[in-house]
């Protein structure tokens, strides 16, 4: 028979692997030898077509019956499952789908004919503009996307984003939605300093979900996704990444078909990052591996932790980890550290102009993932804190960013990019203080983001202030504005 693909082994595997099921046992309930088993998986062969569908619905049932219960657990997540009944039925549903792919025997009866295809030069936004309109985002949602999103046109990509009016499309938490971005990461460049930010937004914006981001350059010149058991909508590509066409449909059979043949790609090893948060990274002694790391480069865009005065940073270490002595006391050993590390390392540090005029007018602070706010003194004594380590800090380089570098962003909070020789992440700014730490794990996504930051550091000098004397101008207004503020108060 001839193999167009390795769909059904590779979903087998996956099956088995994730239910704890060895090959030999399913060979035993199938009367197989295990060898078949084995060719499956490889995809040197397949079963026959007149047993696939009795062999799909013992693999479903047998999954139920003798899968491990954390097993089954990730199934029904993967495959959008509300229970094990419902979860059996999407195993033999998926198996059969698999099959048609791999062999090219499609069951047409399986398909429905409610799909549209529309013919349009811009038929990409056309096609995004559709999916938003299209699915229910009350309920709990599953989506895959292929997308080669850094090919996309600047409306389209702001649009994937979740990115209108100038700011972000998601408001809360939303744990119930799951999305899986597949894209190729090297069609990012770190010279392009628009992407880069729109990328670190993008994420910044999905970090408030369930998201997980995988490279892969079956990627490139695609435009694919689905929602499971609601809508997929795909483009047509010429050579040169011109959308001719898209398609779009309803079917249930093909959404989750599409669902599974984007998922079919993910590989956990192309994971670009890992989400942490500031304790984990406190026990495991992350933090301080980045204050001690070589060349050291700090993009900040909102005031955290490591810049208060140490008569501030007193009074909230107590009160944000109360009751946790052992985190309260690592907190204290890294402050001091980054203290240290300001005074007497060479670090090349950038801040946004807007991340110490919102401090001023909010109070706030990013204190080890924890929100606290300074009132209008606390502000002042801080600024006059920052005034004074810019100016005593030799080995400190410092620069402004002013205004950010785009109108498409103007009311989103920047996030903090820290890098080094060791260890780069990212501490975005969602609005909820949690899940806002992005490990980088993948080489070639660090690599860009060594890029990024060396091409604003260098050549951006229309928005970037170099000359020290500005920059203490610029603080010393905001503590004038401080001082007002205080005494208003």
């Amino acid at each position: 028979m001839k193999i167009n693909n390795n769909s059904f082994g590779s979903l087998l595997e996956q099956i088995l692997v994730t239910a704890g099921i060895k090959n030999y046992t399913l060979a035993g309930e199938l009367n197989y030898d295990v060898s078949y088993i084995s060719k499956w998986l490889s995809g040197k062969s397949v079963p026959s077509g007149k047993n696939i569908e009795n062999i799909a619905r013992r693999i479903a049932d047998m999954t139920i019956s003798t899968g491990s219960r954390d097993g089954r657990e990730k199934l029904k997540y993967r495959f959008g499952a509300a229970d094990e009944r419902e979860l059996e039925e999407k195993i033999y549903s998926e198996l059969i789908s698999a099959y048609s792919s791999t062999t090219g025997k499609i069951n047409r009866d399986r398909y429905a004919s409610n799909a549209s295809v529309m013919v349009h030069p811009d038929s990409q936004y056309a096609l995004l503009q559709d999916y938003i309109r299209e699915i229910d985002v009350s309920k709990p949602l599953n989506i895959a996307v292929l997308a080669d999103f850094f090919s996309l046109d600047k409306t389209s990509k702001l649009l994937l984003a979740g990115i209108e009016k100038d700011g972000f499309r998601l408001r809360k938490m939303r744990d119930d939605i799951h999305i899986h971005f597949i894209t190729d990461i090297t069609q990012l460049k770190g010279e392009s300093i628009y992407d880069v930010i729109l990328f670190i937004h993008m994420l910044t914006n999905y970090s408030l979900t369930d998201f997980s981001l995988l490279h892969s350059h079956f990627a490139s010149g695609k435009l694919v996704f689905s929602v499971m058991d609601q809508y997929a909508g795909m483009n047509i590509l010429t050579d040169n990444r011109q959308f001719l066409c898209m398609s779009s449909t309803k079917s249930k059979n093909e959404v989750n078909g599409i669902f599974q043949e984007i998922m079919a790609l993910e590989n956990p090893d192309r994971t670009m990052f890992s989400a942490t948060g500031i304790d984990r990274m406190l026990e495991s002694h992350e933090y301080i591996q980045t204050l001690v790391s070589p060349n050291i480069r700090w993009l900040v865009g909102h005031m955290t932790e490591h810049f208060l005065s140490p008569e501030i940073f007193d009074q909230f270490v107590g009160e944000v980890f109360g009751g946790m002595e052992s985190l309260a006391e690592e907190a204290r050993k890294a402050y001091l550290l980054s203290q240290n590390v300001l005074y007497k390392k060479e670090i090349s540090m950038m801040v946004y102009d807007t991340a110490l005029t919102d401090f001023i007018l909010s109070g706030e602070v990013d204190f080890f993932n924890h929100r606290v706010v300074l009132n209008p003194l606390q502000r002042k004594v801080q600024m006059e804190y920052l005034r004074d380590s810019f100016r005593s800090k030799k080995n400190l380089q410092i620069k402004m960013v002013e205004e950010g570098f785009s109108a498409d962003f103007r009311y989103i909070t920047n996030p903090c990019i820290f890098l080094s020789d060791s260890i780069d992440y990212l501490r975005l700014e969602n609005g909820f203080y949690e899940k806002n730490i992005l490990l980088l794990s993948d080489k070639t996504l660090r690599n860009i983001f060594n890029r990024f930051f060396e091409e604003i550091w260098n050549n951006s000098r229309e928005v970037v202030i170099s000359d020290l004397s500005v920059i203490l101008e610029k603080v010393e207004n905001l503590i004038d504005a401080a001082r007002l503020l205080a005494n208003v108060d």
